[in-house]
């Protein structure tokens, strides 16, 4: 087993840390690049199996396929550890989980910086056992020629080295390994500093430069919200930093400036998460923190507004609702801002001078609201997979005028349905793998104050429904809107997880076998070319696995709101609906 395999089951059989000395706040630096914490994952287990989403037989057969994977190291160390796991459920020493990890670019004397990682995994308070191991395999270890030991702070620290003696320059992100056990405490560093760090932070030193001190971290974990069994966060500023040491071309520079314009200007991104209570199996929460302000495609978005009812033709095959505000109008403007920040986009500023009235023509009549649908038709087939989008249009002339002048270059071509116009193009996916809720021809049509785009059957779907008057959505997406927030959003979204687990799985199964029959016929050589890539093996016992599950399963739902610093994100899976005792694919328990 690899020195970073051996550490790697090492925390997998921690158990919970209690009063765990480090913290990604302590130990991490302002400049960080990235951190991530990781606690209490016994608690997201723990309420995984109340659910009865993991049943006996499902964690007997994961324990097998872990047990498995080790089974294959035939060396001394990995007889170590099997026998280990032999000894231990591997789900429960998966779910005991507990450290953290942080990235950063430190100075470095032979080059402009390194990339520094530094890592630390708490055994708990119970860990003998794991210690025992961990001694014997690292007395192997120190045998090879590559492990050293090394005096870091009075402690003799192992150091695995990985550079060659003939190697000329230093690499930004070192390979070596610095590993130590402290006590309970397993640190593990790519560089000396970086062990240093661990080392001072394990004696109770108090970084002057902590991230848990800055403006940065305070503005970031402010946003996030819930449970937080799972941190992560990534810093954009020292990203770009972290890719200046691998930057030969000169490029991050432009590339940073291209970012800013394209997506907007993001100083860190962040994600939470860890069990619910009640109804919510898992809960989460995200943010992106703009603290100079929204710009970019994200400007674009954000434009939070109340909710709507949902129109009448969103029906019970519903399985995905997805709700977002776009400033279309802007996006011309958008383009072009993108493309004055790379000298290599000239050609498409270019394109734009040429392009811009007819885009123009038909994204001026576009309201802000989209709607976007999935559907699941039956019996099922390959095409039982539909999707359409529904932008509101506020001027239905206009852009029927605008549509009638350009469809025809696009080789679209107009028909009536039903009293509306509707334009058509093949899809031609020329061999492509087919993407799901696409089938045959895409469908542009004006109706109800809406423009709908997608393919052919969801749009006609669609524009049958416009009589309707409400009140067929699907018992999961009530379930959705109840939760969401009573305010405005920039959007959300909702997922009917059993038919997706089931119904959908089945679809895009189907779809698959029909691409590689066509593309048997088609092209043979290629077929030859490509069949020993494709999983090629019987998913039954997989599908059967997914079915039991979806029975547990309600939908999964988010939703965002903006403002001056950014977009906070909130998301959950909910767990069956107890009150009716039924999945939300709408088949009753036996029981």
């Amino acid at each position: 087993m690899s020195v970073f395999g051996t550490i790697v089951l090492v925390a997998a059989m921690a158990d919970p840390a209690v009063g765990a000395p480090l913290s990604i706040e302590k130990v991490a630096p302002s400049n960080a690049v990235g951190v991530v914490s990781v606690t209490g994952l016994d608690a997201v287990l723990s309420r995984l199996t109340e659910s009865e989403l993991l049943n006996s037989d499902d964690r007997e057969a994961l324990n097998e396929e872990i047990r498995g994977a080790f089974n294959q190291d035939e060396s001394s160390i990995g007889d170590v550890w099997k026998t280990l796991l032999e000894d231990h459920d591997p789900l429960e020493v998966v779910s005991s989980i507990s450290g953290g990890f942080v990235l950063w670019v430190e100075p470095s004397e032979d080059s402009g910086g390194q990339l520094t990682m530094a890592a630390w995994v708490d055994l708990g308070s119970e860990s003998q056992v794991i210690v025992d191991a961990w001694d014997t395999s690292w007395e192997t270890l120190r045998a090879e020629p590559h492990v050293k030991t090394e005096t870091v702070l009075g402690r003799e620290i192992d150091h695995v080295t990985s550079r060659r003696p003939d190697e000329e320059k230093p690499n930004p992100a070192p390979n070596d390994a610095w590993v130590v056990r402290e006590d309970r405490l397993i640190l593990f560093s790519n560089t000396r500093s970086g062990m240093t760090r661990l080392l001072d932070a394990v004696d109770g030193e108090d970084f002057d430069d902590a991230l848990g001190d800055t403006e940065q971290w305070a503005a970031v974990k402010g946003m996030l919200d819930g449970p937080d069994s799972l941190v992560a966060a990534m810093f954009v500023d020292p990203s770009w930093e972290a890719g200046t040491l691998f930057d030969q071309m000169g490029m991050v520079q432009m590339l940073r400036a291209s970012f800013d314009a394209a997506i907007g200007p993001v100083k860190a991104i962040a994600v939470s998460g860890g069990p619910g209570t009640d109804e919510t199996l898992l809960s989460w929460s995200g943010a992106i923190w703009m603290p100079e302000g929204q710009g970019g495609l994200l400007r674009l978005l954000a434009h939070d507004t109340p909710r709507a009812a949902m129109p009448g033709w969103v029906g019970p095959d519903t399985v995905s609702v997805i709700r977002l505000n776009m400033d279309f109008k802007r996006i011309p403007d958008w383009i072009r801002s993108v493309v004055a920040t790379n000298p290599m986009l000239m050609g498409i500023g270019q394109m734009i001078d040429q392009f811009e009235p007819t885009l123009r023509s038909i994204l001026d009549p576009l309201g802000r609201r989209i709607l976007q649908v999935q559907t699941v038709s039956r019996p099922l087939t390959a095409e039982s997979l539909n999707a359409v989008s529904a932008i509101a249009c506020t001027n239905p002339t206009g852009l029927n005028d605008a549509l009638a002048a350009a469809a025809p270059k696009a080789d679209m071509e107009p028909r009536d349905f039903q009293g509306h116009q509707v334009w058509s193009a093949e899809l031609g996916q020329g061999g492509m793998m087919p993407l799901p809720g696409l089938n045959g021809k895409m469908s542009l049509a004006v109706a109800g104050g809406m423009l709908f785009v997608g393919d052919q059957t969801a749009v006609e779907s669609s524009l049958r429904g416009l009589s309707a008057r409400g009140g067929g959505a699907p018992p999961w997406l009530d379930r959705v809107t109840a939760w969401l927030p009573d305010q405005p959003l920039a959007g959300w979204g909702g997922w009917d997880l059993a038919e997706s687990l089931t119904a959908v799985a089945e679809i895009e199964r189907m779809q698959i076998t029909r691409w590689e029959d066509e593309l048997k016929a088609d092209d043979p050589e290629l077929w030859e070319e490509i069949k020993g890539e494709l999983v090629d093996e019987d998913q039954t016992e997989q599908y059967e696995r997914f079915a039991r599950i979806a029975t547990h399963l309600g939908p999964a739902a988010w939703w965002a709101s903006s403002g001056d610093d950014g977009f906070r994100i909130r998301g959950i899976v909910m767990g069956r609906d107890a009150a009716t005792g039924e999945s939300e694919n709408g088949s009753r328990d036996a029981n």
